[in-house]
C-alpha cells in the first residue's frame, strides 16, 4: 500500500482553483489512503501515485484527470446488489450506480445551510452526500440506497472521512418507502429510465418533493423530474448535466 503524508501538499487552495475543490482532494486522498478502504480495493494505491504525481508536476490538466479517475474509482466502489434488490431495479427500470460528478458538489455549498437536512436519493455508497457533508457541514444527510453491499461500504467511508453518526443516517430501502419531508436540499441522479414503470417513480418522487410546504432546492442531474413536478417548482439553473429547481410557498 502506499502511504501518503497528508502534510506534503499542505496549501491546497494555491492548487485548486475553489476552494470546494481543495476539500474534495482531501477528502479523496484521505479515504483512498485509509486501510480499511484499501482492504476493499486494493487497485486505488495506482490511482493515489498517479494523482500525487500529477500534484508534484503542478500541471493543472493533469491533476484535474487524476482527481476525477480516483473520484470515479471511489464512487464505484461496491455497486453491488441482491437478487431481491435486483428484481426492484428491473421492476423500476432502474439504472445502476453512476458518478453525478463534482460540479453538483461545488454549486450545491451556497444552497446547504449549517441547520439543513440533505436527501440523497439512491445515494450509492454515499460518497457525494459524505462529501458535501466535508464541503459545508450540516445537520444531517440522509443517504437512502436500495443495496446493503454499497451501505456497507458507505459506513466505511464515514469513518475513513471521520464524520460523525449523528451526521449521516443511512436508509436502507426502496426511494418509494421514505418520507422525505424534512429535506432542505435533494440530490439526485437520473435514477431510471423515463419509460413505463420508470414513469411511474418520477411521478411518485415528484410526488413526495410537492409533500409539505417548506422551501425546498433539488439538484437532479442527467434531470427526468422537470415534466412530473408542479408549479411551485421552478429552475434556476441547467448545463445540459444538472437542473437546479426550487420550490416557493406559493407558486409563481
Amino acid at each position: 500500500m502506499h502511504n501518503v503524508d497528508m502534510t506534503v501538499h499542505p496549501q491546497w487552495e494555491n492548487r485548486f482553483s475553489e476552494k470546494q475543490m481543495a476539500v474534495i482532494a482531501k477528502s479523496l486522498l484521505e479515504l483512498a489512503t485509509y486501510s480499511a478502504v484499501q482492504s476493499e480495493m486494493p487497485d486505488l494505491d495506482l490511482h493515489v501515485k498517479d494523482f500525487m504525481s500529477a500534484l508534484d508536476e503542478k500541471d493543472p490538466s493533469s491533476i484535474e484527470d487524476a482527481l476525477l479517475t480516483l473520484y470515479i474509482q471511489l464512487h464505484n466502489a461496491g455497486s453491488r446488489y441482491s437478487p431481491s434488490e435486483k428484481e426492484i431495479l428491473k421492476k423500476r427500470n432502474a439504472y445502476l450506480c453512476h458518478p453525478g460528478g463534482l460540479s453538483p458538489l461545488i454549486m450545491a455549498e451556497k444552497f446547504i445551510k449549517p441547520e439543513s437536512i440533505v436527501a440523497d436519493l439512491g445515494a450509492g455508497n454515499g460518497l457525494q452526500g459524505l462529501l458535501l457533508q466535508r464541503i459545508c457541514p450540516h445537520r444531517k444527510t440522509l443517504q437512502i440506497e436500495l443495496s446493503s453491499e454499497l451501505i456497507r461500504l458507505g459506513k466505511i467511508f464515514q469513518e475513513a472521512l471521520g464524520i460523525s453518526s449523528d451526521r449521516i443516517e443511512w436508509i436502507h430501502d426502496d426511494i418509494l418507502n421514505v418520507s422525505i419531508e424534512s429535506a432542505d436540499f435533494v440530490y439526485i441522479y437520473r435514477p431510471a429510465k423515463p419509460l413505463d414503470s420508470g414513469r411511474e417513480l418520477y411521478k411518485a418522487i415528484a410526488h413526495k418533493l410537492s409533500a409539505g410546504n417548506k422551501p425546498l432546492v433539488v439538484f437532479s442531474v442527467a434531470d427526468c423530474l422537470a415534466a412530473f413536478l408542479d408549479k411551485r417548482f421552478s429552475v434556476f439553473y441547467t448545463d445540459g448535466h444538472l437542473t437546479c429547481f426550487v420550490k416557493n410557498r406559493n407558486g409563481f
